[in-house]
């Protein structure tokens, strides 16, 4: 591992462990995140951090072997389901006589909403119409939002480089990549994949990319939660695939007729559960020695990277 990626990636970490930290501390999760997204010379060292990654390593990887790339498993997964028969597939095995509404493709194009894009590397796809979307973005073809707070409602608006309101049910698909494992409370990561389920048109599909260089079986508790949580509210779990340092996932929006109530709001919450959750403050330096006994500078490439749609 070279002494740059090394820095590089413990910049990172350490930012997701002093979130962690600051909500053990108080408790409270809305001030601790607003004031992350006030501190801004840690979000720009950030950004700048991981965009040096993917420079620097993932692109190099991404070439080097394809069939690991989380940007190349999306782009497949969206060309399959929208244009090769995988939406006439999952409309077969629901078994019933609705009459699905059909999809329509602006151009033949698949509307994107990627979050915590950083530095849009899902641009280059030409099938693709993408609104990439980040808290720090590192490129100027990428727009300023925080997604927990971002309004939402008839329309999307942008203001010059800040967007400041998303459409509802208007996307083919909306991307999770190394997104809620950035966010230091299951809390926040459901609220996530809420306002994700209102953004997405009927049978849209929600990507969600997660990180573990363990085998698929190491961390199936974590996924079988998650796959319930998001169920109750409507989306449907259809393609799982375990690759050599994630877990990825694509669920389809489907109409949910019953109304959850504010406790079964917050069982649900708790579902979003990651390993770190539960790691105590005396934990760090463990931490640190098991991620560098633990990564090669590859792995690092795909573990240490929080912010979504990173390519390796």
């Amino acid at each position: 591992m070279s002494y740059d990626g090394k820095m590089l990636a413990d910049i990172i970490k350490n930012v997701h462990r002093q979130l962690r930290q600051e909500l053990r501390k108080t408790g409270d999760t809305d001030s601790v995140w607003t004031n992350h997204c006030r501190n801004l010379a840690r979000l720009k060292t950030y950004a700048s951090s991981m965009h040096q990654l993917a420079s620097k390593h993932w692109e190099q990887l991404r070439v080097n072997d394809p069939a690991t790339s989380r940007i190349n498993w999306t782009w497949s997964f969206l060309l399959y389901y929208f244009f090769n028969g995988g939406l006439e597939i999952q409309r077969q095995k629901s078994g019933s006589n609705t009459e699905w509404p059909k999809l329509m493709l602006k151009e033949s194009k698949i509307s994107v909403l990627d979050v915590g894009s950083c530095y849009n590397p899902f641009g280059e796809f030409e099938e693709l119409d993408v609104l990439s979307i980040d808290l720090c973005p590192a490129l100027e073809s990428v727009y300023q939002c925080d997604f927990l707070q971002v309004a939402i409602g008839e329309k999307t608006v942008i203001d010059g480089k800040i967007v400041l309101n998303l459409a509802t049910s208007h996307f083919h698909c909306v991307v999770f990549s190394f997104l809620l494992e950035y966010f230091p409370s299951a809390s926040q990561r459901w609220a996530c994949c809420e306002k994700a389920q209102q953004l997405l048109a009927e049978e849209g599909v929600l990507i969600i990319i997660t990180p573990d260089s363990k085998a698929a079986h190491s961390n199936s508790k974590v996924m079988r939660s998650w796959r319930e949580a998001l169920a109750a509210i409507g989306l449907k779990r259809i393609k799982y695939e375990k690759l050599q340092h994630a877990h990825c996932m694509a669920f389809r929006k489907i109409s949910v007729h019953s109304e959850i109530t504010c406790e079964e709001r917050e069982i649900l919450a708790s579902k979003m559960y990651i390993p770190q959750d539960f790691h105590c403050a005396s934990d760090s330096e463990t931490e640190d020695k098991d991620d560098v006994n633990k990564f090669t500078e590859a792995e690092l490439a795909e573990g240490f990277t929080h912010l979504p749609m990173l390519i390796e």
